[in-house]
């Protein structure tokens, strides 16, 4: 007699919120993640003059990657409770210590975009989806990929100041706004491993962030555009 168990056998009650984060994409919602993204992107360049605009760019790619989650109500609900957990950290509505409250709020929404870009990337990469959405995926992708690298940077600069070294005040003496500019554009030059050297990371974390990131950056490039090709080719076969 075989031994084997049906995964649904086995555990009957098998969360349904598992099934849900694993299973529901709306992949139409890619063009207005994509759209807010690169909205995001300009504001936070020009966080520094224009902080209100900022904040609704960040606000308006927090309901794109709602929408991209919105195919199931649970994940809908998950993620609404993780964006609304980050807008009181961002309205400093905890009384905590500053840099405590940066580092809770850089931490959640790291979680969030990557969240969002393993939804995005499990749509583009799966043969059923459409050439269009999967570009417009693999775009969105390619964005996700540098908002979180952005959070991680602030998140290891909050985490122990003085990692990353630049000319001027250091990173801990700037505003909010500017060191998210500041790291927008780090994120921005590593991931495309351009790496002008204005920004150096100096801590062990800090390097590896920055290893990592251009790495990726080299990697999702050759394997997007190679799975993209591919599925092309294979259908006019």
């Amino acid at each position: 007699m075989s031994n084997r168990h049906d995964p649904e056998d086995h555990d009957p009650r098998r969360s349904r919120t598992f099934q849900a984060v694993r299973s529901h994409v709306r992949p139409g919602s890619f063009p207005l993640l994509l759209a807010t993204s690169l909205l995001l992107y300009v504001m936070n360049g020009l966080a520094a003059d224009l902080p209100a605009h900022a904040l609704a760019a960040r606000l308006a790619v927090a309901c794109a990657g709602l929408y991209v989650l919105s195919a199931s109500r649970t994940t809908l609900w998950l993620g609404v409770l993780v964006v609304v957990l980050s807008l009181t950290f961002e309205a400093r509505l905890w009384t905590l210590d500053p840099r405590v409250n940066r580092v809770l709020e850089d931490a959640i929404m790291t979680g969030f975009a990557l969240w969002v870009l393993i939804v995005v990337l499990r749509e583009v990469f799966r043969p059923s989806t459409t050439e269009r959405h999967a570009v417009v995926g693999a775009l969105c992708g390619f964005v996700l990929i540098l908002t979180v690298f952005t959070r991680v940077h602030g998140l290891i600069e909050a985490l122990s100041p003085g990692s990353y070294h630049t000319d001027g005040p250091p990173f801990a003496e700037r505003s909010e706004a500017t060191m998210v500019a500041s790291f927008q554009y780090f994120s921005t030059i590593t991931l495309t491993t351009v790496g002008f050297g204005d920004i150096v990371p100096v801590t062990p974390a800090a390097r590896l962030a920055t290893g990592l990131e251009a790495i990726m950056g080299q990697l999702y490039l050759a394997v997007v555009i190679a799975t993209l090709v591919g599925r092309v080719a294979a259908r006019r076969e």
